[in-house]
Protein backbone atom coordinates (compact mmCIF):
# COMPACT_ATOMS: atom_id res chain seq x y z
CA UNK A 1 0.00 0.00 0.00
CA UNK A 2 1.08 3.30 -1.20
CA UNK A 3 2.39 6.06 1.30
CA UNK A 4 -0.39 8.41 1.50
CA UNK A 5 2.30 11.31 2.81
CA UNK A 6 4.57 10.68 0.06
CA UNK A 7 3.59 13.39 -1.96
CA UNK A 8 3.25 15.88 1.10
CA UNK A 9 6.89 14.79 2.31
CA UNK A 10 8.36 15.90 -1.08
CA UNK A 11 6.41 18.93 -0.97
CA UNK A 12 7.81 19.50 2.52
CA UNK A 13 11.20 18.74 2.03
CA UNK A 14 11.07 21.06 -1.13
CA UNK A 15 9.54 24.19 0.87
CA UNK A 16 12.75 23.62 3.37
CA UNK A 17 15.13 23.69 0.36
CA UNK A 18 15.89 20.55 -0.11
CA UNK A 19 17.16 17.68 1.10
CA UNK A 20 20.83 19.24 1.17
CA UNK A 21 19.38 22.21 3.39
CA UNK A 22 18.50 19.91 5.77
CA UNK A 23 21.12 18.84 8.25
CA UNK A 24 19.11 16.27 10.39
CA UNK A 25 15.04 15.13 11.22
CA UNK A 26 13.22 13.35 13.82
CA UNK A 27 9.60 13.43 14.70
CA UNK A 28 7.92 13.04 18.21
CA UNK A 29 4.12 12.77 18.93
CA UNK A 30 2.97 15.05 16.18
CA UNK A 31 5.80 17.16 14.19
CA UNK A 32 8.27 16.49 12.16
CA UNK A 33 11.16 17.92 13.59
CA UNK A 34 13.87 19.27 11.29
CA UNK A 35 17.81 20.97 11.80
CA UNK A 36 17.68 22.85 8.70
CA UNK A 37 21.49 24.62 7.75
CA UNK A 38 20.16 28.12 6.12
CA UNK A 39 16.79 29.34 7.36
CA UNK A 40 16.82 31.67 4.53
CA UNK A 41 15.83 28.78 2.63
CA UNK A 42 12.42 27.91 4.10
CA UNK A 43 9.32 28.92 3.08
CA UNK A 44 6.70 28.74 5.80
CA UNK A 45 4.27 30.38 4.36
CA UNK A 46 4.02 27.24 1.45
CA UNK A 47 5.11 25.02 4.45
CA UNK A 48 1.98 26.18 6.03
CA UNK A 49 -0.41 26.04 2.55
CA UNK A 50 0.21 22.14 2.04
CA UNK A 51 -2.42 19.62 2.63
CA UNK A 52 -2.08 17.43 6.11
CA UNK A 53 0.18 19.96 7.55
CA UNK A 54 -1.50 21.23 10.90
CA UNK A 55 0.81 24.08 11.34
CA UNK A 56 4.55 25.22 11.66
CA UNK A 57 6.68 26.41 14.43
CA UNK A 58 10.36 27.88 14.22
CA UNK A 59 12.16 28.30 17.09
CA UNK A 60 16.37 28.56 17.32
CA UNK A 61 17.41 25.28 16.08
CA UNK A 62 14.43 23.76 14.50
CA UNK A 63 11.49 24.24 11.97
CA UNK A 64 8.48 21.56 13.58
CA UNK A 65 6.07 20.74 11.25
CA UNK A 66 3.03 19.86 13.17
CA UNK A 67 1.40 16.84 11.17
CA UNK A 68 -0.63 14.90 13.92
CA UNK A 69 -1.44 11.26 14.94
CA UNK A 70 -0.08 10.16 11.13
CA UNK A 71 3.71 11.85 11.76
CA UNK A 72 4.92 8.60 12.18
CA UNK A 73 4.17 7.86 8.49
CA UNK A 74 5.30 11.68 7.06
CA UNK A 75 8.56 10.85 8.67
CA UNK A 76 9.08 7.33 6.76
CA UNK A 77 8.23 9.12 3.36
CA UNK A 78 11.06 11.76 4.42
CA UNK A 79 13.57 9.01 5.06
CA UNK A 80 12.13 7.18 1.50
CA UNK A 81 13.50 10.51 -0.04
CA UNK A 82 17.12 10.53 1.39
CA UNK A 83 19.09 10.58 4.04
CA UNK A 84 19.95 14.22 5.49
CA UNK A 85 23.42 13.79 6.46
CA UNK A 86 24.59 12.23 3.30
CA UNK A 87 22.81 15.17 1.19
CA UNK A 88 25.78 17.15 1.11
CA UNK A 89 27.55 19.95 2.52
CA UNK A 90 29.25 20.64 6.03
CA UNK A 91 27.02 20.67 9.02
CA UNK A 92 26.39 24.39 9.85
CA UNK A 93 28.67 26.22 12.35
CA UNK A 94 26.63 28.07 14.75
CA UNK A 95 27.67 31.23 16.90
CA UNK A 96 27.72 29.71 20.73
CA UNK A 97 26.11 31.65 23.49
CA UNK A 98 24.04 31.36 26.41
CA UNK A 99 20.76 31.13 24.81
CA UNK A 100 22.16 28.58 21.74
CA UNK A 101 23.43 26.78 24.38
CA UNK A 102 19.92 26.54 25.99
CA UNK A 103 18.47 25.50 22.94
CA UNK A 104 20.78 23.31 22.05
CA UNK A 105 20.21 21.60 25.93
CA UNK A 106 16.24 21.71 25.73
CA UNK A 107 17.10 20.56 22.01
CA UNK A 108 19.03 17.22 23.38
CA UNK A 109 16.00 17.07 25.86
CA UNK A 110 13.49 17.10 23.52
CA UNK A 111 15.14 15.11 20.86
CA UNK A 112 15.82 12.33 23.59
CA UNK A 113 12.45 11.80 25.18
CA UNK A 114 9.87 12.22 22.27
CA UNK A 115 10.56 8.84 21.04
CA UNK A 116 10.04 7.64 24.14
CA UNK A 117 6.90 9.08 25.44
CA UNK A 118 4.81 5.75 23.61
CA UNK A 119 6.49 3.56 26.11
CA UNK A 120 6.24 5.74 28.85
CA UNK A 121 2.58 6.24 28.28
CA UNK A 122 1.62 2.28 27.64
CA UNK A 123 3.58 1.17 30.85
CA UNK A 124 1.37 4.10 32.95
CA UNK A 125 -1.76 2.55 31.21
CA UNK A 126 -0.93 -0.81 31.95
CA UNK A 127 0.30 -0.20 35.35
CA UNK A 128 -3.32 1.70 35.85
CA UNK A 129 -5.53 -1.27 34.56
CA UNK A 130 -3.61 -2.86 37.03
CA UNK A 131 -4.59 -0.53 39.99
CA UNK A 132 -8.41 -0.91 38.56
CA UNK A 133 -8.23 -4.51 38.77
CA UNK A 134 -6.86 -4.68 42.08
CA UNK A 135 -9.58 -1.63 43.67
CA UNK A 136 -12.89 -3.37 42.05
CA UNK A 137 -11.46 -7.36 43.38
CA UNK A 138 -11.36 -8.61 40.19
CA UNK A 139 -7.76 -9.28 40.79
CA UNK A 140 -6.96 -10.27 44.49
CA UNK A 141 -3.61 -8.48 45.84
CA UNK A 142 -0.64 -10.67 45.64
CA UNK A 143 -2.10 -12.62 42.50
CA UNK A 144 0.33 -14.01 39.59
CA UNK A 145 -1.88 -12.12 37.26
CA UNK A 146 -1.63 -9.24 39.10
CA UNK A 147 2.48 -9.32 39.96
CA UNK A 148 2.92 -9.73 36.23
CA UNK A 149 0.53 -6.98 34.92
CA UNK A 150 2.67 -5.00 37.44
CA UNK A 151 5.77 -5.84 36.05
CA UNK A 152 4.84 -4.96 32.42
CA UNK A 153 3.79 -1.50 33.34
CA UNK A 154 6.78 -1.64 35.25
CA UNK A 155 9.67 -2.32 32.63
CA UNK A 156 9.83 1.01 30.54
CA UNK A 157 10.09 2.90 33.84
CA UNK A 158 12.67 0.13 35.18
CA UNK A 159 15.01 0.25 31.88
CA UNK A 160 14.12 3.78 31.62
CA UNK A 161 17.89 4.81 31.23
CA UNK A 162 18.82 2.04 28.80
CA UNK A 163 15.97 3.45 26.33
CA UNK A 164 17.37 6.73 27.05
CA UNK A 165 20.87 5.72 25.99
CA UNK A 166 19.60 3.82 22.67
CA UNK A 167 17.18 7.60 21.97
CA UNK A 168 20.25 9.63 22.94
CA UNK A 169 22.37 7.70 20.62
CA UNK A 170 20.73 8.57 17.53
CA UNK A 171 20.49 12.30 18.89
CA UNK A 172 24.27 12.60 19.44
CA UNK A 173 25.32 10.29 16.31
CA UNK A 174 27.25 7.87 18.14
CA UNK A 175 27.10 4.17 18.48
CA UNK A 176 24.05 2.36 20.18
CA UNK A 177 24.93 -0.74 21.32
CA UNK A 178 27.77 0.79 23.62
CA UNK A 179 25.36 3.34 24.88
CA UNK A 180 22.83 0.72 25.57
CA UNK A 181 26.20 -1.41 27.71
CA UNK A 182 27.39 1.23 29.52
CA UNK A 183 23.52 2.33 30.88
CA UNK A 184 23.43 -1.61 31.08
CA UNK A 185 25.98 -1.14 34.34
CA UNK A 186 23.96 0.90 35.87
CA UNK A 187 21.09 -1.25 36.03
CA UNK A 188 23.11 -4.62 36.45
CA UNK A 189 22.15 -6.55 39.52
CA UNK A 190 25.24 -6.93 40.94
CA UNK A 191 25.72 -3.14 40.56
CA UNK A 192 22.19 -2.66 42.41
CA UNK A 193 23.30 -4.99 45.09
CA UNK A 194 26.39 -3.10 45.64
CA UNK A 195 24.76 0.52 45.74
CA UNK A 196 22.23 -1.07 48.33
CA UNK A 197 25.22 -1.71 50.15
CA UNK A 198 26.73 1.52 49.61
CA UNK A 199 23.59 3.21 50.83
CA UNK A 200 23.59 0.90 54.00
CA UNK A 201 27.14 2.46 54.90
CA UNK A 202 29.72 -0.47 53.56
CA UNK A 203 32.53 1.06 51.76
CA UNK A 204 32.47 0.75 48.22
CA UNK A 205 35.33 2.22 45.53
CA UNK A 206 36.84 1.82 42.05
CA UNK A 207 40.19 1.66 41.72
CA UNK A 208 40.43 3.36 45.14
CA UNK A 209 38.16 6.02 44.26
CA UNK A 210 35.16 6.05 46.32
CA UNK A 211 31.60 5.10 44.57
CA UNK A 212 28.76 7.55 45.49
CA UNK A 213 25.28 5.19 46.49
CA UNK A 214 22.71 5.96 43.66
CA UNK A 215 19.65 4.34 42.73
CA UNK A 216 19.55 4.48 38.94
CA UNK A 217 16.53 2.93 37.85
CA UNK A 218 13.78 5.16 36.76
CA UNK A 219 16.64 8.40 35.91
CA UNK A 220 16.91 9.93 32.83
CA UNK A 221 19.81 12.48 33.01
CA UNK A 222 22.47 10.47 33.96
CA UNK A 223 21.99 8.06 30.79
CA UNK A 224 21.15 10.89 28.94
CA UNK A 225 24.50 13.04 29.67
CA UNK A 226 26.53 9.41 29.47
CA UNK A 227 25.64 8.89 26.07
CA UNK A 228 26.60 12.60 25.08
CA UNK A 229 30.27 12.18 26.79
CA UNK A 230 30.59 9.04 24.88
CA UNK A 231 29.77 10.62 21.32
CA UNK A 232 33.05 12.36 22.00
CA UNK A 233 35.22 9.49 23.85
CA UNK A 234 34.49 7.67 20.98
CA UNK A 235 35.68 10.03 18.65
CA UNK A 236 38.63 10.67 20.76
CA UNK A 237 39.94 6.74 21.10
CA UNK A 238 38.69 6.33 17.32
CA UNK A 239 41.59 8.61 16.07
CA UNK A 240 44.30 6.93 18.34
CA UNK A 241 43.86 3.28 17.78
CA UNK A 242 45.53 1.65 14.90
CA UNK A 243 43.35 0.54 11.96
CA UNK A 244 44.16 -3.62 12.68
CA UNK A 245 43.39 -3.14 16.31
CA UNK A 246 39.97 -1.13 15.87
CA UNK A 247 37.56 -4.41 16.20
CA UNK A 248 38.42 -5.41 19.21
CA UNK A 249 40.66 -2.19 21.04
CA UNK A 250 38.37 0.38 19.98
CA UNK A 251 35.23 -0.98 22.05
CA UNK A 252 37.22 -2.40 24.69
CA UNK A 253 38.63 0.49 25.59
CA UNK A 254 35.89 3.23 24.35
CA UNK A 255 33.97 0.82 27.56
CA UNK A 256 36.60 0.97 29.38
CA UNK A 257 36.91 4.69 29.74
CA UNK A 258 33.17 5.43 29.41
CA UNK A 259 31.57 3.30 32.25
CA UNK A 260 33.72 4.17 35.26
CA UNK A 261 33.30 8.20 34.46
CA UNK A 262 29.24 6.99 34.74
CA UNK A 263 29.69 5.21 37.80
CA UNK A 264 32.30 7.71 39.55
CA UNK A 265 31.25 11.01 38.18
CA UNK A 266 28.80 11.84 35.08
CA UNK A 267 25.73 9.16 37.26
CA UNK A 268 25.74 10.92 40.59
CA UNK A 269 26.53 14.51 38.12
CA UNK A 270 23.20 13.64 36.51
CA UNK A 271 21.08 12.85 39.76
CA UNK A 272 22.47 16.06 41.78
CA UNK A 273 21.28 17.63 39.06
CA UNK A 274 17.73 16.08 38.54
CA UNK A 275 17.12 16.61 42.23
CA UNK A 276 17.87 20.49 41.87
CA UNK A 277 15.53 20.85 39.09
CA UNK A 278 13.08 19.16 40.53
CA UNK A 279 14.14 20.87 43.64
CA UNK A 280 13.60 24.27 42.30
CA UNK A 281 10.37 23.41 40.53
CA UNK A 282 9.20 22.05 43.99
CA UNK A 283 10.43 25.11 46.19
CA UNK A 284 8.48 27.75 43.51
CA UNK A 285 5.32 24.92 44.07
CA UNK A 286 5.78 25.36 48.12
CA UNK A 287 5.70 29.12 47.72
CA UNK A 288 3.14 29.90 45.40
CA UNK A 289 1.21 26.44 46.27
CA UNK A 290 -1.72 26.13 44.37
CA UNK A 291 -1.35 29.42 42.46
CA UNK A 292 1.83 27.51 41.07
CA UNK A 293 -0.03 25.18 39.41
CA UNK A 294 -3.09 27.77 37.96
CA UNK A 295 0.53 29.38 36.33
CA UNK A 296 1.74 26.49 35.03
CA UNK A 297 -1.24 25.47 33.48
CA UNK A 298 -1.89 28.56 32.04
CA UNK A 299 1.24 28.36 30.32
CA UNK A 300 1.33 24.93 29.14
CA UNK A 301 -0.12 25.17 25.74
CA UNK A 302 2.52 28.00 24.92
CA UNK A 303 5.07 25.37 26.43
CA UNK A 304 3.30 22.33 24.08
CA UNK A 305 3.45 25.13 20.83
CA UNK A 306 7.22 25.48 21.56
CA UNK A 307 7.97 21.86 22.09
CA UNK A 308 9.58 23.05 26.06
CA UNK A 309 6.99 21.07 27.78
CA UNK A 310 9.12 17.39 27.70
CA UNK A 311 11.76 19.27 29.11
CA UNK A 312 9.66 18.59 32.05
CA UNK A 313 9.53 14.83 31.97
CA UNK A 314 12.62 14.15 33.19
CA UNK A 315 11.51 16.32 36.74
CA UNK A 316 8.09 14.70 36.58
CA UNK A 317 9.95 10.49 36.77
CA UNK A 318 12.70 12.37 38.85
CA UNK A 319 9.81 13.56 41.54
CA UNK A 320 7.77 10.45 41.21
CA UNK A 321 11.22 7.99 41.82
CA UNK A 322 11.99 10.67 44.84
CA UNK A 323 9.03 10.49 46.84
CA UNK A 324 6.23 8.44 44.93
CA UNK A 325 4.05 11.37 43.32
CA UNK A 326 4.04 14.39 41.47
CA UNK A 327 1.81 17.38 42.44
CA UNK A 328 2.43 20.21 40.45
CA UNK A 329 3.39 19.82 36.58
CA UNK A 330 0.83 16.80 36.13
CA UNK A 331 -2.06 18.07 37.66
CA UNK A 332 -0.84 21.65 35.76
CA UNK A 333 -1.15 19.68 32.50
CA UNK A 334 -4.15 17.56 33.38
CA UNK A 335 -6.31 21.51 33.97
CA UNK A 336 -4.95 22.78 30.64
CA UNK A 337 -6.30 19.64 28.56
CA UNK A 338 -9.43 19.40 29.68
CA UNK A 339 -9.71 23.22 29.27
CA UNK A 340 -9.00 22.99 25.99
CA UNK A 341 -11.29 19.98 25.32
Amino acid sequence: MPNPYAEVSRAIVQSLGGMQNIEAVTHCMTRLRFVVKDRALIDSAALKALPGVMGVVNNDTQCQVIIGNNVGKAYQAILELGTPAASGGAPVKRKITLRSIGAGILDALVGTMSPLIPAIIGGSMVKLLAMVLEMSGVLPKGSSTLTILTVIGDGAFFFLPVMVAASASLKFKTNMSLAIAIAGVLLHPGFIDLMAKAAQGQAVDFASIPVTPVKYTYTVIPALVMTWILSHIERIIDRITPAVTKNFLKPMLIVLVAAPIAILLIGPLGIWIGSGISALVYTVHGYLGWLSVAIMGAIWPLLVMTGMHRVFTPTIIQTIAESGKEGMVMPSEIGANLSLG
